[in-house]
């Protein structure tokens, strides 16, 4: 069966939420800055790295993402139900940056679960 649509956008979802984990770890960079002039402020300190280990842990999801939105015409489902839940740990871990890769990777994975593949006996 043709996936081309659930394809693009799990690739294009993949792709913007690199760019979003990239955006995070320069954010989480630029925060370290801050708290090293402020040096009162332990917590800044750690909340930075913290957001900077999230950016790169975001960084590989998404990279699995696009992985996974290459691999969708192999196995639908089972790729379909990974778009879903790297969309769905994408909006705990990094809220507002992910709404557009979390949004195009869940409509891709739900496009591959809810699509029935034609019969091929008849």
């Amino acid at each position: 069966m043709n996936r081309t649509a659930e394809f693009v956008l799990g690739l294009i979802g993949g792709i913007t939420g690199v760019i979003a984990s990239i955006t995070t770890v320069i954010f989480g960079f630029f925060m370290v800055g801050i708290a090293a002039i402020v040096p009162e402020d332990t917590f800044q300190g750690l909340f930075s790295v913290g957001m900077m280990a999230v950016g790169v842990l975001v960084f590989f999801i998404s990279v699995f993402a696009i992985v996974a939105a290459c691999l969708i015409k192999a196995n639908p489902k089972l790729w379909g139900i990974m778009l879903i839940i790297i969309g769905g740990v994408g909006f705990i871990l990094i809220q507002l940056l992910w709404i557009v890769p979390g949004v195009l990777l869940l409509i891709s994975g739900i496009m591959c679960v809810s699509r029935k593949s034609p019969y091929e006996d008849f």
